[in-house]
């Protein structure tokens, strides 16, 4: 009998042009010909060192992460436990950590959005206390500050937590607010580029959008089966996309940068409004007005009550909101590629709010400053932020912390010998 090596191996040779398709700087259609060619036209290489200098240090940077861990136990309950760490200047530390329990009756993506909101409210937490502290003018966060703003909106499903995302929301709003009073600049760093942002713009740039069949291709991510809604797909293309199938939908930002750059450089940054919403601001905000006040025969639920009064106080803070702007660097040739999120006010585009506008981009001039910064935070391919490289090695949640530390500590607290569940105790050692 063939071993799994072996099997894999077979499967790999067979689906090779597929794999490959994702890797070849060879368009494989009209879509990705148009990606190839744009991105050639917003990518900008980094000037001569003498040019595009690495600046010193700043001492007055301050770097917030995060981590979470999620266990069965055999009580029929999930785990969480989250914990974030900010470090700054002059010896600045703060941490917090938080736990809950939750019957496992509640559906596994709902458990992992919470573990997700509960780390990143943590952070946030951290953030704003670095802000009112008044103790440095440079905030870094790891991941990005736009991506998540969409989801907020949306209420959890585990009850007496509903409100949970528009409290992460509002601290967010509050962040943001403040780090413009207070010309701190904020910048949210995410080690990879699973995100289409970059791709949606630059097919949004050579195609007249306002067209039906454009903009459906568009809100549905690009599936590749569906370019013929460009009008474009000739019988070659077409039949390229009846063999190759595996890599379907839009290439990632990630596979874009990957497959058509290869020198150390930056992206034109893209000013994100509501893009990634699929609404207007009004839309948005009567959306989430419908979610929280909606009611049969007049009467709304104490959940609804409960998600209105949290969402009352936020609507004007959202339509006020700053737009974000986010661009992609690669710090040095063969590096991977990273995305910088900052606020509007770092571009240049003081008063552009998040809800009045879809996006639009600007010349990469006004990201130089930021690329500047992070150029001499650069250590190498495993150092690509020394502020965060630190926070994450001492933030991050060890398996072996959680099974052989945590666990016990929760025993201890509870007088109670608390076990994980049967599938979960096979992978402890």
């Amino acid at each position: 009998m063939a071993s799994f090596t072996d099997l894999v191996a077979q499967q790999i040779l067979l689906r090779r042009e597929e794999f490959l398709a994702g890797l070849s700087d060879t368009p494989e259609n009209k879509v990705e010909s148009v990606l190839a060619v744009g991105i050639q036209a917003h990518w900008h290489p980094f000037e001569p060192e003498n040019t595009l200098s690495r600046q010193p240090a700043t001492p007055l940077v301050a770097a917030v992460d995060g981590s979470r861990a999620i266990r069965a136990l055999n009580i029929g309950a999930d785990w969480i436990i989250a914990q974030a760490l900010l470090i700054g200047p002059h010896g600045l530390r703060s941490s917090a950590a938080d736990t809950l329990l939750l019957r496992g009756e509640i559906e596994r993506p709902a458990i992992n959005r919470y573990a997700s909101l509960l780390m990143r409210s943590l952070e946030l937490d951290r953030a704003l206390e670095f802000v009112h502290s008044g103790s440095g003018n440079i905030l870094l966060l790891d991941g990005s500050l736009y991506a998540d703003l969409p989801y907020l909106l949306y209420t959890l499903e585990i009850g007496g937590y509903e409100d949970f995302p528009l409290r992460v929301l509002e601290k967010y709003l509050t962040l943001f607010d403040l780090c413009q009073k207070q010309e701190i600049l904020l910048l949210g760093i995410s080690k990879s580029a699973r995100s289409t942002v970059l791709g949606r713009a630059l097919l949004e740039e050579r195609y007249d959008t306002t067209q039906p069949h454009a903009r459906q291709l568009l809100d549905a991510s690009i599936s590749m089966e569906e370019d013929t809604f460009f009008r474009e797909t000739d019988e070659e293309d077409q039949q390229k996309q009846n063999t190759i199938t595996g890599m379907s939908g839009l290439p990632t930002d990630g596979e874009i940068l990957s497959r058509w750059t290869v020198e150390a450089g930056l992206t034109d940054p893209i000013l994100l409004g509501s893009a990634s919403f699929h609404h207007t601001s009004a839309q948005i905000v009567a959306n989430v007005a419908f979610q929280t006040q909606q009611s049969q025969r007049g009467q709304r639920s104490p959940v609804q009550n409960k998600l209105s009064e949290r969402l009352s106080p936020l609507q004007e803070k959202l339509l006020l909101a700053p737009a974000i702007g986010t661009f992609y660097v690669r710090l040095a040739p063969g590096e991977d590629i990273l995305r910088v999120d900052a606020l509007a006010s770092s571009f240049g585009s003081n008063d552009l709010h998040l809800l009045a506008f879809a996006r639009k981009s600007v010349p990469y001039t006004t990201a130089l400053p930021i690329v500047q910064l992070l150029r001499s935070h650069y250590g190498g391919p495993s150092v690509y932020n020394a502020a965060l490289y630190v926070v994450d090695k001492e933030v991050r949640l060890h398996a072996e912390t959680v099974d052989h530390v945590y666990l016990p500590i929760l025993r201890r607290q509870l007088g109670y010998p608390v076990q994980y569940d049967r599938s979960t105790r096979r992978f402890i050692r």
